[in-house]
């Protein structure tokens, strides 16, 4: 919030319309995207990997 510093998580889609108001005081917030990973763990998932034989 630039009002009052106060800084928390809403969870939206990229594509959803940004919050305007901080929900603590009224005051005008912006939203910040930030990077997120993930990671695929497990079998399958690049083409270099062995796939079952019924998908062959």
């Amino acid at each position: 919030c630039e009002k009052c510093k106060e800084t928390f998580e809403v969870l939206q889609k990229v594509s959803d319309e940004p919050l305007t108001k901080c929900e603590k005081c009224e005051g005008p917030i912006q939203k910040v995207i930030n990077n997120m990973t993930f990671h695929l763990y497990g079998p399958g998932f690049y083409s270099t990997d062995n796939k079952r034989k019924y998908l062959k």
